[in-house]
């Protein structure tokens, strides 16, 4: 997945509200109106005072006049207020579905990047990002729509107003507009990387923070809180220096704004006195120009702090999307086909693979037929658990081919590639949701009755039944709530449940009892007929039945076949075995 996602927040901004353009532009047309009928008011006030000031002066005078322009400002004013009201809900669809398109799109993304890129940060700081992209386009477009759009039509109006008057007024207003703009302008673009520093350093903490609550158990079972909190330190430092950069800016922001509307007030003020006592304007043209200069005021009283809204939404929007909009390291090609199993062979052929400069296969070959159970052994490090993540293509390769059916995995589409193999992982990942929905990510179409089936099968079935809410029991976040085992029990009963062409296994019984593991070979075995298995382990006993044991040793096939085998040999597999009859796991 890599369509063109804009990765500049106004640019972004149109693009996730592209769908809802019929509600933006309903509330674009509402505030345009009710804008531009507030500032009218002005012109009907002057012709209302104007009309009043006549009336009371002659005896026995026509108040017609006077009725009319009180109806007609009633009129305009209720109409105003009408609009904006529809500009609100109208404003409020599209505001907010564009906020829910904004977390979709970028989740989506996020899905599709590698398990290099997740391994880089932290998950707590990525989920925030998406949270400050999608939050900072709603604020910034709320801020256009009901702050500066509506000043841009009230200053356009005003101008015209304000010629009524005088051409003087008019030229002062758009003077002080013209000086406003430049100096907030100025001050907001130099405020911007202050706004990008603070979204950095407000994501970092959060993320440390995520971080830190994620791993609780670990914390209090070394007794390591003070030092969590040291740790916690340095992140808020690094806040703390960039909120007060920011906020001492957005201060300064707001101090040229009251130094400018103080001489805004003082200079329309002055001359309209001026012209009033030379008779060149009426009291109702400076009831006219105050109500202007209200107006004007009360619209850029707000709009100083908006600015400073705006651009913090602006770098909150721009930290994120610059981090989460990173190329996709793993992509499908165009012409990516769907994998087309047959039988389940995997061959491996003259792989190389790294990590960054840390090589883990060089010319690596390996040739696995299909229905075969394979055992793969090793130390750490030796390439285990990297050789099954090529085939998952959780990584892509440096260069060589890794084939299914002779099908080159690099030309399929990863989700076909992903459908055909079923894994049970070392490290156990369940959702916080029920133990049902747990074990139904195997397959997600499967009956209530095909669940229970493949939690029986997994030996996982009793210890579900004695939980109070049984398969509608939530497991908690990781599945905290579970044992080791139970987890593991989860795990393979959602591989179960998948059925797939490819199983791969690693460390599938590491965290069972004796019993327990008993029980789950026997439901392993039968889930491995007929299917093409990988299966790691350092527990050498859980492989004796493999038809074939790989040795690897830095990314090397060191040794090559069955366990009597093997053992004749009195190579490394040997040396391991022995270890582990004498009671230490050697690793």
């Amino acid at each position: 997945m890599d369509s063109p996602i804009p990765n500049k927040p106004l640019s972004f901004g149109l693009f996730a509200t592209k769908p809802f353009w019929p509600w933006m532009a309903g509330a674009a047309f509402s505030v345009i109106s009710a804008s531009t009928l507030d500032g009218l008011t002005n012109v009907i006030l002057k012709k209302l005072v104007d009309a009043m000031t006549s009336a009371s002066t002659v005896a026995n005078a026509d108040f017609g006049s006077v009725w009319y322009w009180a109806i007609l400002y009633t009129a305009v004013f209720s109409l105003g207020g009408f609009l904006w009201r529809c500009s609100g809900f109208c404003g409020m669809q599209w505001i907010t579905k564009t906020r829910v398109h904004s977390y979709n799109v970028l989740f989506s993304y996020l899905t599709h990047h590698s398990a290099r890129y997740f391994s880089n940060r932290f998950a707590g700081a990525l989920t925030n990002k998406i949270s400050n992209v999608a939050e900072g386009i709603a604020n910034i477009f709320q801020n256009l729509l009901w702050q500066f759009l509506p000043l841009v039509i009230i200053l356009g109006v005003g101008l015209y107003t304000a010629a009524l008057a005088s051409p003087l007024f008019s030229g002062l207003l758009l003077l002080w507009s013209f000086l406003y703009l430049i100096v907030n302008v100025t001050l907001v673009a130099w405020k911007r990387k202050y706004s990008v520093a603070l979204a950095l350093h407000t994501s970092e903490l959060r993320g440390a923070m995520v971080d830190s609550a994620t791993n609780i158990s670990a914390v209090q079972q070394s007794a390591h809180q003070e030092y969590e909190i040291e740790h916690l330190g340095s992140y808020l430092k690094n806040f703390r220096a960039s909120a007060l950069k920011n906020w001492f800016l957005s201060e300064w922001i707001l101090v040229s704004g009251n130094v400018l509307q103080m001489i805004f007030v003082g200079g329309m003020l002055a001359l309209a006195v001026v012209m009033l006592q030379r008779h060149q304007i009426t009291v109702g043209d400076v009831a006219m120009i105050i109500s202007l200069m209200i107006q004007m005021i009360r619209q850029i009283f707000f709009i100083g702090n908006q600015m400073n809204q705006f651009m913090d939404s602006f770098g909150q929007a721009t930290e994120g999307l610059q981090e989460l909009l990173q190329p996709h390291e793993i992509v499908d090609r165009p012409s990516a086909a769907h994998l087309s199993m047959q039988q389940g062979s995997v061959e491996f052929r003259h792989v190389e693979f790294s990590y960054g400069t840390q090589p883990v296969f060089h010319d690596f070959t390996l040739d696995i037929p299909a229905g075969q159970k394979v055992g793969l052994v090793g130390h750490s490090g030796a390439g285990k658990t990297s050789l099954t993540s090529i085939l998952l293509r959780q990584y892509d390769i440096q260069s060589g081919e890794i084939l299914i059916d002779g099908q080159n995995i690099g030309e399929l589409t990863q989700k076909s590639l992903r459908n055909h193999i079923a894994i049970v992982p070392q490290d156990t990942s369940l959702f916080h949701r029920s133990i049902r929905e747990n074990i139904r990510y195997g397959r997600l179409d499967a009956s209530d009755a095909d669940v229970q089936r493949a939690a029986e099968l997994a030996q996982a079935h009793p210890f579900i039944e004695r939980l109070t809410d049984g398969y509608d029991t939530l497991v908690g976040e990781r599945g905290v709530k579970l044992s080791g085992g139970q987890r593991q029990r989860i795990a393979v009963a959602r591989a179960i449940l998948k059925n797939a062409p490819i199983l791969v296994l690693d460390e599938a019984t590491s965290a069972l009892d004796s019993e327990s593991e008993h029980l789950i070979q026997q439901a392993l075995t039968e889930l491995m007929k007929g299917k093409t298995v990988l299966a790691i382990a350092h527990r050498l006993s859980t492989l004796r039945m493999m038809d074939r044991i790989i040795v690897l040793d830095k990314g090397i096939v060191i040794e090559d076949g069955t366990h009597d085998e093997l053992l004749a040999k009195k190579g490394m597999y040997a040396r391991l075995w022995e270890s582990q009859v004498k009671g230490f796991i050697q690793e």
